[in-house]
């Protein structure tokens, strides 16, 4: 049987059995790939910026109305206690009545001026006895009157403080172009505070009025 030849090993080389050992390598891990989220747009930003702030506004608003809503209610809600409360810091007295205008008694004797410019008869005079009555007194009251024309009636007004009535008044001396009229009447009205006599005199299509006003609010 035949032996192998045996195989030479070249100066300064080495079998794998000569080798030193290969360290171990190190076990390095792979780290799998992770995708970074996509980041918002500045437009995007903006907008949500802006509606939020449009919501605050809003928000206040709303807040601010209801608010204001609310004042007003408690306002008026105050407001009706208030006058529903007595005023009792403030005690109501009764309003004194005023004390009527002091008058001449007896006797007055009115003179009266009605100008050129009336057309009618001239009244002159007039004479009120008594001129301060009582209710229930009777009262004269004389006009002295002239025209160029007949005088064809005369009337006399009173007012009083609630009423008002009219007589009318007969020639008692002279003539209708010149003469005296008068008239007597009672006082069924107290004549305190409101107190006038008003005298029309009238001729053919001519009148003239005067009022003679003793007591006046």
């Amino acid at each position: 049987m035949l032996n192998s030849p045996a195989r030479s090993t070249p100066p300064g080389s080495s079998t794998p059995s000569d080798l030193p050992p290969m360290p171990p390598s190190p076990n390095i891990q792979q780290k799998p790939f992770e995708e970074k989220p996509p980041q918002p747009s500045k437009a995007k930003l903006s907008l949500l910026a802006l509606t939020f702030t449009i919501l605050l506004i809003i928000a206040f608003f709303v807040w601010k109305n209801q608010y204001q809503t609310r004042q007003l209610e408690l306002s008026g809600s105050r407001d009706e206690q208030q006058a529903s409360l007595p005023d009792d810091s403030t005690p109501t007295a009764p309003k004194p009545s005023p004390s009527p205008v002091p008058i001449l008694q007896g006797i007055e004797t009115y003179t009266i001026s009605q100008g050129s410019k009336n057309n009618g008869p001239k009244i002159t005079q007039a004479i009120i006895n008594p001129h301060d009555p009582q209710m229930n007194d009777n009262q004269t009251v004389s006009v002295k009157l002239a025209y160029a024309q007949p005088i064809d009636q005369v009337k006399l007004k009173l007012s009083s403080d609630n009423d008002q009535k009219e007589i009318d008044m007969t020639l008692a001396q002279g003539t209708a172009t010149d003469g005296t009229w008068e008239t007597n009447w009672e006082i069924t009205d107290t004549v305190l505070y409101n107190y006038s006599q008003t005298i029309t005199a009238q001729s053919g299509d001519q009148t003239s009025s005067i009022t003679i006003t003793i007591r006046q609010l």
